[in-house]
């Protein structure tokens, strides 16, 4: 009984705070600012960003500090969430926690790549601190890989990462890290669904981890083929995401296999994610995968009777909004037309 009035809340609470989601008219009043101070001075009055946000001086605001308080958001809309949690099942859950602490790992090491780790402490989410699995203040004074590896001693990221040592005087191979820490948290979501859940539950939340999985991978290998047109077959193998694969290998193998764009296209034509590509598609691919995450998203939040459900499709939708704000916040940075801006975006159809 308990259980049930936890999931009711849970899902209840997620589609009434999707109603002050981000409509075409405030991004259109975003785009065209003229600055970043700008932007934050109406995020603060005229959205739901506003309570993060009432405390700063628009004035004076710079870039990173609004990006950071705009994440802080999204963590706050999840501890609201988490507020009527009383479930047995909330495994699940913490995968919200895992992607950040991923995306902090990540950071550390392409500072470390350019040989700025000093920078990690100017911006790292002082508001995850104590939800997460290792100290950040640790991490701030990291200076090498092994130095990283340690901070993270205690958890399961260094078993990903050993083996990824890169030979002194070389940098670190940032994709191969991406991927083994991304097959890793695909994989635990991956068990953590199989254990927790069952029926039409498991169902909607593999449906809609599946295809974000094999997006990724469609995403890789174009960018492979389009920018090392020349890449062994073993690097391609090395981006891919192996956790909840449902194209067949075979499919892949097409894919991986195409000489070209033209053949590439081809190969996809003849694959189950056809009717999501166009050639077209591919000048803003990671505006296109995101848009089929959005419309797979807002469906689920729209039609789901499952907490978890409701939960990940909202949080995903945050996420898409955070980049679509992000993407204003750059595209004004360097007085990018708001005509163009609006190309990377996705926006709301409701």
């Amino acid at each position: 009984m308990l259980d049930n009035f936890s999931g009711n809340a849970i899902m209840t609470k997620a589609k009434a705070m999707y109603g002050s989601h981000l409509t075409v008219s405030q991004y259109r009043e975003l785009m065209n600012k003229r600055s970043v101070s700008e932007i934050a001075a109406y995020l603060r009055s005229e959205t739901q960003y506003g309570d993060v946000l009432k405390e700063v001086n628009p004035g004076s605001i710079h870039r990173g500090q609004l990006e950071n308080l705009l994440r802080e958001s999204r963590f706050l809309q999840y501890r609201e969430l988490m507020r009527y949690n009383t479930a047995a099942k909330t495994d699940y859950y913490h995968y919200f926690i895992a992607e950040i602490e991923i995306e902090q790992i990540l950071r550390m090491i392409r500072l470390l790549n350019m040989g700025t780790p000093e920078q990690y402490v100017l911006q790292y989410p002082r508001f995850v601190e104590r939800y997460i699995s290792f100290r950040m203040d640790r991490m701030a004074k990291a200076k090498s890989f092994d130095d990283m590896l340690n901070v993270l001693e205690g958890t399961l990221y260094p078993r990903q990462l050993a083996g990824l040592r890169p030979k002194p005087g070389e940098l670190i191979d940032y994709t191969r890290c991406e991927t083994a820490l991304y097959n890793y948290y695909y994989a635990e979501i991956e068990a953590t669904v199989r254990r927790c859940f069952h029926g039409g539950t498991r169902n909607q939340l593999n449906e809609m981890f599946q295809v974000h999985v094999e997006l990724i991978n469609i995403r890789n290998i174009y960018r492979l083929k389009k920018y090392f047109p020349g890449a062994a077959p073993d690097m391609f193998q090395k981006s891919f995401v192996s956790a909840w694969r449902r194209v067949p290998s075979s499919d892949m193998e097409r894919l991986t296999d195409a000489g070209d764009e033209a053949a590439f296209f081809a190969a996809l034509n003849q694959s189950r994610y056809a009717k999501y590509f166009e050639p077209k598609d591919f000048e803003f691919i990671e505006s296109r995968v995101k848009n089929i995450r959005y419309q797979s998203a807002k469906r689920h939040l729209h039609f789901t009777g499952a907490a978890p459900v409701a939960f990940t499709a909202y949080m995903t939708l945050c996420e898409i909004e955070l980049g679509n704000i992000v993407s204003i916040i750059e595209g004004v940075r360097y007085n990018v037309a708001p005509a163009e801006i609006q190309k990377i975006l996705i926006l709301p159809n409701d």
